[in-house]
């Protein structure tokens, strides 16, 4: 977040004028105190200063972390308990915490409550400037270029969901979401810290050039208000899931589908890119087509069991969770569709190889690709593409303007047909000991 900070540390002295504190009279009538964190923290002023170049000097002391922790929570509540006892003589207490991330899972079930209470405590308000959860989804992934071996890599990074617990498919029906999609709404831990303690969660203006599958819109306000998250303490989402039997039903189809859950995780990860040979393909081909199979009954069972709760569906008081299951609902149809269009797309290749050339320029050719098409291969994908494309549209038609519109136009207008592509990367340069890889 480099850019980030140069950008605050810039505009600390306009804060400082704006606010009329220039002369020896008032120069105290505001102080910072700089904290940051990673899987450590720190602390960057001795005690709260006005002083304007120790307070850039504090933010340029802001260390690189490579561990790729964010212990957030912990050093939130650790920040406000360093800094209650400068709040005396009626000084008003205020963080404002600065994160493209959401923070470690760990440490924010462990201590997120705890700094809402030690924040309640000290009467202060918590602001954030954070980044837009993903929808439904946990995590983001960064591409980043190896500066030396120009080797590409995705680095994952915690940054939602914007619920306490996720509450879309954690698949894209072949492997695990990799996508960016926006919820509209900050991190769960983020926003439920700015509202219990009376501050607000404001995005990040500056864009993200890097960010994987960004699939960034601007939902309608007032559309989007029946769908705020549930920002209660975890343990009461809990509770509310237990009394609600839809709740419990989708997150039950969540995880029995997710690729997190190690029960689940080796029949609902299917190869996505195939070696160049002959044997090779043969081999993985047909290991997949059996795994294919399997994620297909799977896939099944979670919508016979979705079908059957329909009733539930109708009796659930929350609009957001009506839109979740109509969505999820049409996800596993469609899901099924290719499923089948990928095992016929393996079988004709198996039957008439493609070719293609070994480089474009300087890239070579390393794998082939499988690719969502508008191209059907099978006649048993049609009564499945059929039905899904009516309960997305209906989606789209009964929640416009909301995340669950927008995804369901995705799955509907990104095709049902399954293709391999050849992919070409370009050759990495062999350096001797290449830096690491960062972690996020």
């Amino acid at each position: 977040m480099k850019d980030d900070q140069r950008e605050i540390r810039e505009r600390i002295a306009n804060v400082y004028n704006q606010l009329g504190i220039v002369g020896n009279n008032n120069s105290d009538a505001l102080l910072t105190s700089i904290t940051s964190y990673g899987k450590a923290y720190a602390v960057h002023t001795a005690k709260p200063t006005s002083d304007r170049e120790e307070i850039v000097n504090a933010i340029d002391a802001v260390p690189i972390d490579a561990s790729g922790e964010e212990m957030m929570c912990q050093a939130v509540g650790a920040t406000i308990s360093g800094n209650r006892r400068f709040a005396t003589r009626g000084r008003q207490m205020a963080l404002i915490l600065v994160t493209d991330e959401s923070g470690n899972r760990e440490n924010n079930d462990r201590f997120l409550e705890a700094a809402i209470a030690e924040a309640k405590s000290n009467n202060c308000k918590i602001y954030v400037l954070g980044r837009e959860a993903v929808f439904g989804y946990p995590y983001a992934h960064i591409r980043w270029q190896h500066p030396q071996t120009k080797g590409i890599h995705w680095l994952r990074i915690d940054r939602g969901p914007e619920t306490g617990f996720p509450e879309q498919l954690q698949t894209n029906g072949f492997r695990r979401r990799h996508d960016a999609f926006s919820s509209g709404f900050g991190p769960y831990e983020q926003t439920r810290m700015a509202r219990e303690t009376n501050g607000v969660f404001f995005m990040l203006p500056s864009v993200e050039t890097n960010l994987v599958s960004a699939q960034k819109h601007r939902y309608e306000l007032e559309a989007m208000r029946p769908f705020r998250p549930d920002l209660s303490a975890r343990i009461e989402v809990l509770a509310a899931r237990d009394k609600h039997p839809l709740r419990t039903l989708i997150w039950t189809v969540i995880n029995d589908l997710s690729p997190y859950n190690p029960a689940a995780q080796k029949i609902v990860e299917l190869q996505i890119d195939y070696p160049l040979t002959a044997p090779e393909f043969l081999r993985a081909a047909r290991l997949n087509q059996q795994k294919a199979l399997i994620l297909l009954d799977y896939m099944a069972k979670a919508q016979k069991a979705l079908e059957k709760g329909k009733h539930l569906r109708d009796q659930e008081p929350d609009p957001r969770w009506q839109a979740n299951y109509d969505l999820i609902y049409g996800q596993l149809i469609a899901y099924q569709a290719r499923i089948y269009e990928y095992g016929a797309a393996l079988e004709d290749f198996i039957k008439n190889p493609k070719t293609a050339p070994l480089t474009k320029g300087t890239a070579r050719l390393v794998h082939w690709d499988i690719a969502v098409t508008k191209t059907i291969r099978t006649t048993e994908s049609e009564p499945y593409i059929q039905k899904a494309a009516e309960l997305l549209a209906a989606t789209s038609k009964e929640f416009p303007g909301t995340p669950w519109a927008v995804r369901a136009d995705y799955e509907r207008n990104r095709g049902y047909g399954v293709d391999l592509r050849p992919d070409y990367h370009a050759p990495t340069i062999q350096v001797s000991n290449p830096i690491p890889v960062p972690k996020l």
